[in-house]
């Protein structure tokens, strides 16, 4: 989650998002009645309003990695629970959204609440959107902070510490000179030049309400290299980088503005140049306007990077369970091992007791006769004990290794048997992740955290599903004669494929002694295979396995009604009662892949 500290490389909302956001729901949200809040991470607020026509949500983020503010669809109901959120509820309920306020060259928006248009203000719920300084609060009548996302204590800030109950004041102002139309283009560069700096970092440092992000935009708008020193642009190049400047004020002057993707990590949201401004209106956006736009665009990232995080998690999780596993095999095969054979103590306690005379004592050693025959035997004694005592020593340090190997044999297989689950989970992970699309993806951390959960190793499911996820299916292929082809992405997978949905005739391959994938030749769907659909089969289990790097891997066939499940063992652990050993090329199946993909 956000609160959580999960980073996203993209860009961050600046003062022309925010522009744009505010004078699209000045239109939309104002005025509106205030309707309910939730809180769906440490870092975000939702907030739903209704106005005559509709039901709008916004979203107020205030976490330091992607702090942003811009209406939504409608989010999740869960949160509404939470302190914040019942803060506002509380302090809320029953206003009306009146006013929609953004200090000149700020990321700050002012949201004014009242009984009714052109009533008292009574509530103030201010946003600010500063990176790792971001902020959200809720005031009263008097400017009195009743609410807040975070506390600011002095010693994070000597400048501005905040708290409930305190007198809310705004932040420095942003520094740098303020933006003007009417500069020459003369005085405009000489203020970029006064020190010699790349452009980029110039012109967001020498001018309020100007962002990395926005100064880059301008510098590719005008042909420009972005990382060049101020002190090597030609006349020509200031010239062309001060009209696309006029072109970007012209656009905040009359608020003309265009929601359009810069590839995967970035946005512009002011119009260019005026032949395209005429042709677009004001507030266009697409089809959903410049807000819903800007949240389906961090909507994505933020998906992908809750995906990396908890597939970072996951990993952590299986890692450290296997290397646990590994260290109770160990330990547990070490004592097996320090165990001696009980027999050879219950034969040679079986031997004393065949002795003449059992009470004797004081022998260190006795040579004694195998009475099946075999050769004598000299056994250590303890000359303290008789013969009859020592041979009940034997005896009972007999049944009591016997009792140990009774305890740690099954305990052995126990941990050999979770180890080996683990290994083969952790290895079909990491060979479908990278291949599957984002829907399977996240599918696969979903029953991946299932089967974490059976095995306790996590308490509750923290991987949260989206709305529109698609359920975990197989990769499905086709082999060279047009038979389906089905690979197990995971264990449950390789379980459904190989005994739930396999049918009579089909073949079943898996790589042999080593961690892999289910595939499945669906042959009971045509008449018969030929060799180069079992071969490309064999190759696809060869590739989904360990031995991917190996150039040839041995690869174990059969058909799916020689297959049973192992009493105990977990999902896509089978047993086979014939088979045939096939060599599996990884190589080969690559072309098959790239060629239909995943």
């Amino acid at each position: 989650m956000l609160g959580s500290g999960v980073g996203i490389p993209v860009q961050q909302q600046d003062f022309t998002t925010l522009c744009a956001v505010c004078h699209e729901l000045d239109h939309q949200a104002v005025p509106s009645r205030f309707v309910k809040a939730q809180q769906t991470d440490g870092a975000t607020i939702h907030v739903g309003l209704r106005t005559i026509s509709t039901h709008l949500w916004l979203e107020l983020s205030w976490s330091a990695e992607a702090p942003r503010f811009h209406p939504c669809l409608p989010p999740p109901r869960q949160g509404a629970g939470s302190t914040l959120a019942q803060q506002l509820h509380h302090g809320l309920r029953g206003l009306t959204l009146t006013a929609l306020r953004q200090p000149p060259w700020e990321r700050i928006v002012q949201l004014e609440f009242s009984k009714r248009p052109g009533a008292v203000v009574e509530r103030q719920l201010v946003v600010e959107l500063m990176g790792r300084h971001s902020n959200l609060f809720l005031l009263d009548a008097g400017d009195r902070i009743m609410a807040m996302g975070r506390q600011v204590k002095p010693r994070q800030s000597r400048v501005r510490p905040l708290g409930c109950g305190d007198h809310y004041s705004a932040p420095p102002p942003a520094p740098g000179r303020v933006p003007d139309g009417q500069e020459s283009c003369t005085s405009w560069q000489r203020h970029l030049q006064l020190a010699p700096l790349p452009l980029v970092q110039a012109l967001w440092q020498r001018y309020g309400g100007i962002s990395p992000s926005l100064a880059r935009q301008l510098c590719g708008a005008a042909g420009i290299d972005a990382t060049l020193c101020v002190t090597a642009l030609t006349t020509a190049q200031w010239q062309d980088l001060h009209g696309q400047w006029q072109h970007w004020l012209a656009a905040l002057e009359v608020r003309r503005f265009r929601f359009e993707l810069e590839g995967d990590q970035g946005y512009h949201v002011w119009a260019a140049p005026a032949a395209a401004q005429d042709r677009a209106s004001p507030t266009d956006g697409g089809d959903h306007g410049v807000g819903l736009a800007l949240a389906a665009f961090h909507g994505r990232h933020l998906r992908h990077a809750r995906m990396q995080q908890d597939h970072q998690r996951l990993v952590q999780i299986l890692c450290k369970a296997m290397a646990g596993e590994q260290r109770l095999r160990d330990d547990v095969q070490q004592r097996l091992a320090a165990v001696a054979d009980h027999t050879t103590l219950q034969r040679r306690a079986d031997r004393l007791m065949c002795c003449p005379d059992l009470q004797r004592s004081g022998l260190t050693h006795l040579l004694v006769a195998d009475p099946m025959g075999g050769p004598r035997e000299s056994i250590a004694l303890d000359p303290e004990k008789t013969i009859l005592a020592n041979a009940q020593r034997l005896y009972q340090k007999a049944r009591k290794l016997r009792r140990s190997r009774q305890v740690l044999e099954p305990r052995l297989d126990h941990h050999r048997q979770r180890l080996a689950r683990l290994e083969s989970a952790h290895g079909q992970f990491l060979l479908h992740w990278s291949g599957a699309p984002p829907d399977q993806q996240q599918a696969l951390l979903e029953e991946l955290e299932d089967e974490l959960r059976e095995l306790d190793l996590t308490r509750s499911r923290s991987v949260v599903s989206p709305a529109g996820t698609t359920a975990s299916c197989p990769l499905q292929l086709r082999s060279p004669g047009g038979l389906r082809l089905l690979v197990g992405r995971n264990n449950r997978q390789n379980d459904r494929i190989s005994i739930q949905e396999a049918r009579r005739g089909d073949l079943w391959f898996h790589a042999q002694g080593m961690p892999g994938s289910h595939v499945v030749l669906k042959v009971s769907e045509a008449t018969g295979a030929d060799e180069d659909d079992v071969q490309i089969a064999a190759d696809l289990a060869a590739y989904f396995s360990r031995g991917r790097g190996n150039g040839a891997v041995a690869v174990v066939s059969t058909e799916t009604c020689h297959l049973q499940r192992i009493p105990g063992a977990g999902p896509g652990v089978v047993r086979f009662r014939e088979s045939r050993v096939l060599w599996g090329r990884p190589d080969a199946a690559v072309s098959l892949l790239q060629s239909e993909g995943p």
